[in-house]
């Protein structure tokens, strides 16, 4: 692999990386902590109605709390963690290739480089950067 195809150690490329990733935090974060609430939520009402005695709620709803937030603690940080990796990996194959290819397109316009434009395996916009190599084919044909 070319030295100058290799990404730096950065963990967001650039701004638009940022956002992206930012906004699929949200799509993860927002979910698991309002599916928690309503778990937690739905725990302590549905035994609340079905016990009448005060000192009985007490008994049995403190264990159930402890046992639920003790799972959640547990379960939705990795899940969101998780999600949070996959995205990253993701956005990171779609915003790498983005600021290459605009970047090689200027130089091409430039005049400062020659030739195709090559991504990584994996890359997204492949069939965009082919008919983007296709284009510099016929111009340098003409």
């Amino acid at each position: 692999m070319n030295k100058k195809n290799r990404r730096g150690g950065k963990a967001f490329a650039n701004t638009l990386h940022r956002e992206i990733f930012f906004l699929i935090s949200l799509t993860a974060v927002v979910p698991a902590a309002v599916t928690a609430f309503a778990l937690f939520y739905l725990i302590f009402s549905i035994t609340a109605e079905q016990m009448g005695i005060p000192e009985a709620i007490g008994y049995n709803l403190i264990p159930a709390a402890q046992r639920t937030v003790g799972v959640l603690l547990v379960a939705v940080p990795i899940c969101v963690a998780v999600l949070l990796f996959i995205a990253h990996r993701i956005t990171h194959r779609i915003v790498g290739p983005f600021d290459r290819i605009v970047r090689e397109l200027s130089e091409i316009a430039q005049g400062t480089r020659k030739g195709h434009i090559f991504l990584r395996k994996g890359d997204k916009f492949q069939p965009l950067v082919d008919k983007i190599n296709n284009l510099i084919d016929k111009a340098l044909r003409a």
